[in-house]
């Protein structure tokens, strides 16, 4: 096969690209070049030309220009016909490369792969419940990781501290923004091109890299952050927060292995909940409602896209009628929501459910604040500005059973203890002249599954 070129970008991270080098000298037994780049180190930092060899060349940038400059002069000096770029804090255990090569090659349509991390996007976590300490037990663990086989799962976009992606995939992407400064926001805003020019980006949870650095919590990066945040919007027309989750957690109150299966989500965003149905069942029919213009661009590719107001709505309208109709976070944005529900209720099979989830406006975090007179609007969470209605358990449940829809699912996701609450929620649970229940404290969120009989 043609060489692998792995391109590793680097700024006054020489201690860290040692180890990097010696992971992959270790672990990768493909044909490859290495290429760093050096974005301006300071000399105490610059890599040793001692680093240099047969394998490795050392490109260097005068002054710092930031990592997508350094990432594009990897790319221009570049042979392989398949690239792997990393972050210099990244170490490979042994199969790493082989095995992401295998991912890539596995399907004509996918054109880049990358790798679970510790530090991987919250959304991916699910995969991961694991501890190390040493490079050994990293191995062991990657090993173990590695051996439950998880297939690939599609994703729509991704970081680059572990990303292999095909020549030509890159060559219709062209080179990174350097208008970004963010090597996270950077990376969204390229792999994002490689998805609107109709190439698979896939999460492989059997392959597991170690990355030393988290992202840094400074004001001056937090600035740049939002910076880029804005610039992405500015771009794409989509947020990076809400746009790209796929809502993984709903599926256990889904059957998504039936054939023909049918599914609506109302609020689709870019569409990754409805893309990562239709990788674990190509028989699915998916369908998604979304409103940005968009976002329903992007997620186009991975399902029907239907106009419709589901507040004002007549079913007669929608000639396609569902196994599952997904409503994400969605409730609490909408005027009427209880209309909205018995119109999805007209638009489900015999059998069919609505999959939900909405926030609790009972939880302790929220009572504790306005007891204390504070009830702040925020950009996210229980209080977010765009939420027009606030539930309970009890008015969810019966916000649908009003709509003649059977509850035969219910659970809810819990905040993470806090030490200012827990005297507050046993006083509160202590009272003799309210029945309280803990739940009702303790839901951030509650996820409900609604049939209809």
């Amino acid at each position: 096969m043609s060489k692998l070129s792995i391109i590793i970008p680097v700024y006054n991270m020489s201690e860290h690209l040692n180890q990097c080098l010696l992971t992959i000298r270790n672990s990768v037994r493909l044909p490859y070049e290495v290429i760093i780049v050096d974005d301006g180190s300071s000399d105490d930092e610059r890599p040793a030309v001692a680093a240099a060899g047969d394998d490795v060349r050392i490109l260097r940038s005068e002054t710092h220009r930031g990592f997508s400059h350094a990432v594009n002069m990897g790319i221009r000096a570049s042979v392989g016909e398949v690239l792997l770029f990393l972050h210099a804090d990244v170490l490979l255990a042994p199969h790493t490369a082989e095995d992401m090569l295998d991912v890539l090659i596995e399907s004509p349509a996918r054109g880049a792969v990358t790798a679970l991390t510790l530090n991987t996007d919250r959304s991916l976590r699910f995969y991961l419940q694991v501890t190390y300490q040493t490079m050994d037990e990293f191995t062991t663990v990657a090993e173990a990781i590695r051996a439950r086989d998880i297939p690939p799962v599609p994703a729509l976009i991704a970081e680059m501290y572990a990303l292999m992606v095909r020549r030509d995939v890159v060559d219709a992407a062209g080179f990174l923004d350097e208008a970004y400064s963010v090597p996270a926001i950077a990376a969204y805003d390229y792999t994002l091109r490689m998805t609107r020019a109709g190439y698979g980006i896939a999460l492989a949870p059997r392959i597991f890299v170690h990355r030393n650095e988290g992202r840094p919590n400074h004001p001056e990066y937090r600035n740049a952050y939002a910076q880029d945040h804005g610039l992405f919007y500015s771009q794409w027309g989509v947020s990076l927060t809400y746009s790209f989750a796929s809502r993984s957690d709903l599926f256990p109150m889904m059957d998504l292995e039936r054939e023909g299966l049918r599914v609506l989500e109302i609020g689709c965003a870019c569409g990754a909940t409805l893309r990562d149905i239709g990788a674990r069942n190509p028989s699915a029919k998916l369908y998604g409602v979304e409103l940005n213009e968009n976002a329903a661009a992007i997620a186009a590719p991975f399902a029907q896209i239907l106009s419709m107001n589901v507040e004002k709505l007549d079913p007669e309208e929608i000639p396609e009628r569902f196994d599952y109709i997904i409503m994400g976070d969605v409730i609490e944005h909408l005027l009427e929501p209880w209309t909205a529900v018995r119109n999805m209720r007209e638009l489900l099979v015999p059998g069919g459910s609505i999959i939900a989830s909405i926030p609790n406006v009972a939880n302790i975090s929220n009572l504790y604040n306005v007891l204390r007179g504070r009830w702040t609007y925020e950009d996210s969470g229980l209080l977010d500005r765009t939420h027009f209605r606030f539930f309970t358990k009890y008015e969810i449940t019966k916000m649908f059973e009003d709509a003649n829809l059977v509850i035969d699912g219910m659970q809810y996701n819990q905040l993470p203890p806090d030490g200012q609450w827990k005297n507050f929620r046993e006083e509160l649970l202590s009272l003799r002249s309210v029945q309280i229940n803990m739940e009702d404290l303790d839901a951030f969120q509650w996820l409900v599954r609604a049939r209809r009989v």
